[in-house]
């Protein structure tokens, strides 16, 4: 049986796509003013013109992220970062906050949701805005 807390750890201390991404397409930055935590939030876009509306055919080739919070939204945009590679926007939107807490080990206190979703929230507004 997996041990998600060690995973959680791991990801903590060793996050995954942590840093700045050359040449990205789209930046974003996300925060929780609830508790503080921050997340910058860096991709490249495959089936994307600059300047026009992203869509069903965008999709995610690479994720980079920057920031500052808790053990849970450090790993959890660790994890995503490796997981929404190929995703495009329905499919990160079907994957949802439930693909979150699955990721996580199933369970996240209710208020952790906003540390847990953090990098998750910002993604889906790279899909939301249009243009640049």
């Amino acid at each position: 049986m997996t041990d998600y807390k060690d995973i959680i750890i791991d990801h903590y201390k060793n996050p995954r796509n942590f840093g700045s991404l050359d040449n990205a397409d789209i930046s974003m930055d996300e925060s929780n003013a609830s508790c503080g935590d921050m997340i910058q939030i860096q991709v490249k876009l495959s089936g994307w013109i600059p300047g026009q509306a992203r869509n069903d055919k965008t999709v995610i080739e690479e994720m980079r992220w920057r920031g500052v919070g808790c053990a849970i939204s450090t790993a959890a945009a660790s994890m995503l970062s490796e997981k929404i590679v190929g995703m495009n926007r329905e499919d990160l939107e079907e994957f949802g906050e439930a693909g979150i807490v699955e990721m996580l080990g199933g369970e996240v206190n209710a208020g952790r949701m906003k540390c847990a979703t953090l990098a998750y929230r910002g993604l889906l507004k790279i899909f939301e805005n249009n243009g640049n």
